[in-house]
């Protein structure tokens, strides 16, 4: 196939072009979910933990230093420490050391950020991560502008349960299981309830969950986007494996907001994993 001349010329600033959009549209809607590399050590281990960033389960794009705000762990006696974040795009796998028994909370949040998709004056379509006053001027007209902020957790045993489930952590909005995660088996009925800043969210939003090795195509959920109205989520286990819960709230700008952004979106996720017995027996060596 022959391309013309002036079709060469414009090759590449078209395929720029499409680049930027596609990786605006990625980070509009990119999702942060933290993850242990296992969720039973013994005392005494250091294990990592990483990230899912994206759509993806169980991993999908790396994340940059500066999307996220800040790494916490929370140790059974309820001391928090914050790790130092590496300057680099990755999945930011960090060790954390497992120094005594109990329930170990791992939790993260993200910089606060904007996505803004517009129409130019000669009818282009554009993507941009700024707020909308830093387009408004070029803009014929605006489809979207969403001010997003993140929020994750997990929790991981050393050797057994803390006696009391450090459940609610205090973050602005976070999902808190009924019972520790650790305690689930199999077929039982797993209850959530949203707590903002750790008081119980008693509004709407949405929520979706699904398992790792359900589906390998983006944003294919076990159970689907579903409405909730008093904050609580409820839905039975079908199978052990690692789960992934999510939940947010859009909300309009407030007035004093509105050349910022139009919506504001806030994101929680949980990651929590459901044992099987051994399937097969061990053998002397590998």
């Amino acid at each position: 196939m022959t391309i013309a001349p002036t079709m060469k010329k414009s090759m590449p600033l078209l395929l720029g072009m499409l680049l930027s959009l596609c990786l605006a549209a990625q980070a509009s809607a990119h999702s942060l979910y933290i993850q242990a590399a296992r969720y039973h050590v013994s005392e005494g281990k250091a294990s990592p933990l990483f990230f899912c960033y994206g759509h993806h389960i169980p991993v999908d794009d790396a994340i940059r230093r500066q999307k996220l705000m800040n790494i916490q762990v929370r140790q059974p006696d309820g001391r928090i420490t914050e790790i130092p974040l590496r300057d680099e795009k990755s999945l930011h796998s960090y060790l954390v050391e497992y120094d005594m028994p109990g329930t170990y909370a791992l939790m993260a949040e993200t910089t606060p950020g904007h996505f803004t998709k517009w129409v130019d004056k000669k009818g282009r379509p554009r993507h941009s991560i700024k707020p909308l006053s830093a387009v408004a001027d070029k803009a014929s007209k605006i489809e979207m502008s969403v001010f997003s902020r993140q929020w994750t957790k997990t929790y991981v045993t050393c050797e057994k349960p803390s006696e009391k489930f450090p459940g609610v952590l205090g973050l602005p909005l976070e999902l808190t299981p009924a019972l520790d995660p650790a305690t689930w088996k199999r077929g039982d009925m797993a209850e959530f309830k949203v707590y903002r800043y750790g008081r119980p969210y008693n509004g709407e939003g949405d929520w979706d969950a699904t398992y790792m090795g359900y589906s390998t195509q983006a944003e294919d959920m076990f159970l689907q986007k579903t409405r909730v109205k008093d904050g609580v989520i409820r839905f039975k286990l079908p199978t052990t494996g690692r789960w992934y819960v999510r939940f947010y709230i859009k909300t309009d700008a407030p007035e004093n907001k509105k050349r910022e952004y139009l919506t504001q979106k806030l994101t929680t996720t949980l990651v929590f994993e459901i044992p099987n017995e051994r399937r097969k027996p061990k053998v002397d060596s590998h």
